[in-house]
């Protein structure tokens, strides 16, 4: 039931309702619709000024996440950064140092190999953060570069020292057990034969006709012949400037050409050339010249050692 407005008639000292005509409750209405419109817009204005739309909210919790990833994401950066630096360190003090190999200059290191171009952003994505992570993050690919470019030298390098060491000689060509006399005699002495001072460039290793010999170290058999004084002779380029001769042989167990390893049996103890009874002459040339064997021979070979190398 709708509520009735009155009013005080002073003529007639009583109340007497109010009736309104219908051109007054369009105008009340149309006043109330106004002043609600006005109401709402103004709350509507206050509400989207102090508090964010939905999809505003939805897009901050993203950019808070996205935030929080970049952040793992630089830290995962720097830890390679910083695991680079050390594997640079370990390759410049350590491997190179033991290759005998010059370090590599910082300035190499930092300024990259050029093999990667820099990802360039939009002006309007040139955010700081990303900005600089992008920069640091090309740095290291072009560290990367080069510190892969110094390991395949590095192993380049360590393949050719591990070739050095096969192919120098390093044993005694005749096992120990076998030996009757070591002559180690080296440079002037007077000749058994000749009976006058002469030079001796090798040693001489007495041992039972027909004991096997072997060669001290990796190489290319480059003559097995009969050599005046050596009877019959072994000589054995192993490279590098490295040579060493068999002299005096009963008979061969190889031929011109032959690649041979360490240990391997190439000939045999004989008394052929000028010799006066059975034995190894054995001679080291480096560069051309004769050096003293002796300083190539591993005599504290422990026995198990020396027959896994001639067993091999």
């Amino acid at each position: 039931m709708a509520k009735i407005l009155y009013r005080y008639n002073a003529a007639t000292c009583q109340y007497e309702p109010i009736f309104l005509t219908s051109k007054q409750n369009t105008k009340r209405a149309f006043t109330f619709i106004g002043v609600s419109l006005m109401l709402a817009l103004a709350g509507l204005w206050y509400y989207n000024a102090h508090y964010p739309s939905l999809d505003e909210v939805k897009l901050q919790k993203e950019n808070q996440k996205m935030k929080w990833e970049w952040e793992v994401y630089l830290d995962k950066i720097n830890e390679l950064s910083k695991n680079l630096t050390a594997i640079e360190n370990t390759d410049d003090n350590q491997y190179r140092v033991l290759l005998s190999m010059t370090p590599l200059e910082q300035s190499i290191r930092t300024a990259g190999s050029g093999g990667h171009e820099p990802y360039i952003l939009d002006e309007k994505d040139q955010v700081y953060e990303i900005k600089s992570s992008y920069e640091q993050l090309y740095r290291i690919l072009n560290r990367l570069d080069v510190e892969s470019q110094s390991v395949a030298e590095l192993e380049k390098e360590i393949n050719v020292q591990e070739k050095k060491t096969s192919t120098r000689p390093a044993m005694m060509p005749i096992d120990n057990r076998q030996l009757t006399r070591f002559n180690s005699i080296f440079g002037m002495r007077m000749h058994p034969i000749y009976k006058e001072w002469r030079n001796h460039n090798g040693l001489d290793l007495t041992a039972p006709q027909g004991t096997p010999v072997y060669a001290t170290g990796d190489g290319i058999i480059t003559t097995t012949e009969w050599r005046g004084g050596y009877g019959n002779a072994i000589f054995l380029n192993h490279g590098f400037g490295f040579e060493t001769r068999y002299g005096h042989l009963s008979r061969f167990n190889s031929s011109a050409g032959q690649h041979v390893k360490r240990g391997d049996l190439i000939g045999f103890v004989g008394s052929t050339g000028a010799s006066t009874t059975p034995h190894l002459h054995y001679e080291v040339l480096y560069q051309g010249k004769y050096v003293n064997p002796v300083n190539f021979m591993y005599r504290d070979l422990k026995q198990k050692e020396y027959n896994k190398i001639i067993k091999h």
